[in-house]
């Protein structure tokens, strides 16, 4: 009687330790799978400092647009000089002159708000011509990048799959967090070497897809922090490159994004065909960098020493004097975060019904027993 008790508690207890796994295992699933979207501030603020005469200075800054998977608003400028802006389809050129005054700082600051979806994303955009073409760096026509798309498809077919593709760059290549050097491989080189950074990865899926005659695009911006473990971050982001590396791709009447960088990092479904409310794009690789030569022209057009530790993509800054000093620096705020919304309404949900059917799902040990 004792021994049929005792099973019967354990039976009972291991009903229970089930349900709340199956329970938290349905909640984080609520938090990183349901739409929603996530909300933040940004705050860039670009100091000049030191130097003991009025110098002239020079700064220009691009600032994402909303596009098809982001939203930019309440975009505000404070600059003591001049302001230019150079509109484009995908970003805004800031050009910012200024005098910078002898014992005194002289601070840019750019403050706008960011919407970020996490869930499936696909845009409706017509397809241009070198989307399917050989790039520099992006070697869709090269043998050995037509003979390895031909290979993933399967029977040397062509055309179609872009989740092989995928697939294949997450788990073929091999981050490299030591070589600084291989941050500009090609797709080619990332093939033959099998290790890069994200720009490596982001070429060979783009031009795996090509030679797949699957249009796509290797697109630049940035990754915000996850926001699962940091609210506030400042300084933001630590990398002095400042950019990370993604795709776009053309699939059954739809352009659709996925990072094979990331996708190699965690579960690969979470990486492709979503954005995972932190992908912030500026845009196609060439036109970004083509807005950037623009920006580095004008500004040595303008003065002679580049200010800073490291040209990043996103801003350059100027001066005729090498005695004054620059600082970049980001902050992010996260204002909103729809997941935990998602999360909070989950719990309730089953917490509720666990409650409601706790007879049904638990049941009770037969004290008659």
């Amino acid at each position: 009687m004792k021994n049929n008790l005792s099973s019967a508690y354990f039976l009972y207890i291991l009903r229970i330790v089930l349900c709340l796994g199956l329970i938290i295992f349905i909640v984080l699933g609520a938090f990183f799978q349901l739409s929603a979207n996530v909300h933040y501030h940004i705050a860039e603020s670009y100091t000049f400092s030191g130097g003991d005469i009025d110098t002239p200075v020079y700064l220009g800054v691009m600032l994402p647009k909303s596009g098809p998977y982001q939203e930019i608003k309440n975009v505000h400028i404070s600059w003591e000089g001049v302001l230019q802006k150079d509109t484009y389809g995908f970003v805004d050129a800031v050009k910012l002159s200024g005098m910078k005054r002898a014992g005194e700082d002289l601070v840019a600051t750019l403050t706008y708000e960011v919407t970020l979806p996490q869930g499936h994303v696909s845009w409706s955009a017509p397809v241009e011509n070198f989307q399917l073409l050989p790039q520099a760096g992006i070697e869709s026509d090269c043998e050995c990048i037509q003979e390895k798309a031909a290979s993933i498809m399967g029977n040397g077919k062509l055309g179609g799959d872009a989740y092989k593709i995928y697939s294949f760059t997450a788990d073929y290549l091999v981050y490299d967090h030591e070589n600084v050097d291989c941050a500009g491989l090609s797709a080619v080189k990332a093939l033959k070497m099998g290790s890069c950074t994200c720009a490596g990865y982001a070429r060979l899926m783009t031009a795996l897809c090509r030679a797949s005659n699957i249009p796509s695009q290797m697109v630049l911006g940035l990754v915000y922090p996850d926001p699962m473990y940091r609210v506030n971050v400042n300084s933001f982001p630590q990398n002095p490159y400042e950019a990370h590396a993604w795709v776009e791709y053309y699939s059954d009447g739809n352009w659709k994004m996925a990072d094979p960088t990331w996708g190699a990092k965690r579960l690969k479904v979470m990486q492709f065909n979503r954005n995972d409310g932190r992908h912030l794009v500026y845009g196609e690789m060439e036109h970004v960098l083509l807005i950037d030569s623009d920006l580095e022209a004008w500004a040595f057009d303008q003065a002679e020493f580049e200010l800073g530790d490291a040209h990043c993509f996103r801003y350059i800054a100027v001066s005729d004097s090498m005695q004054i000093s620059f600082l970049p620096q980001v902050s992010m705020q996260r204002k909103w975060d729809g997941r935990w919304l998602n999360t909070s309404v989950t719990w309730v949900i089953m917490t509720w019904l666990l409650c409601k059917y706790r007879s049904r799902i638990i049941g009770l040990p037969n004290q008659d027993t």
